[in-house]
């Protein structure tokens, strides 16, 4: 009885870390509205200490009763600390240049959703998070500013 208390204590702790780990990741940075030929792209950020398996983590970008889901990130994807993950969109994509992006784990549970937004510029200014993983739960997390991909947003 002691032995299996153990391993399920263990299990729970184990557990209990990673929720704690993958919590530090945020949405940080989305294109909605690329210029001619691009693509649309939602980059996420991890804020922690720790490293995060993202394996199996996916987004989507909502605009109306359209969905443009993102491919599944690759198994064995990891995430270091301050790191940056990019998924990318395809090109063909049209709906009404705005919306929001949510992430979601590997589980299909919802880590983070953004307010929505609208982009009519058709250029390489994108909303983003400043400073990155700046996450308050308001307007005032996110501004519009030129497109940083998988790099730090600088203002």
């Amino acid at each position: 009885m002691k032995k299996t208390s153990t391993v399920f204590n263990l299990t729970v702790a184990v557990i209990a870390l990673t929720m704690a780990a993958s919590a530090s990741v945020v949405l940080n940075e989305m294109e909605l509205n690329p210029p001619e030929g691009g693509a649309e792209w939602v980059e996420i950020y991890n804020d922690g200490n720790e490293s995060v398996d993202i394996s199996g983590w996916t987004t989507a970008i909502t605009d109306g009763s359209w969905v443009g889901k993102f491919p599944a990130v690759p198994a064995g994807t990891i995430i270091a600390p301050l790191g940056f993950y990019v998924f990318n969109g395809q090109a063909s994509w049209n709906h009404d240049n705005g919306g929001f992006a949510t992430l979601y784990d590997a589980a299909g549970q919802k880590v983070d959703k953004s307010a929505i937004r609208l982009d009519t510029l058709s250029n390489d200014f994108t909303y983003g998070r400043h400073p990155d993983g700046h996450n308050t739960n308001s307007d005032g997390d996110w501004g519009l500013g030129y497109a940083t991909r998988g790099r730090s947003n600088i203002r």
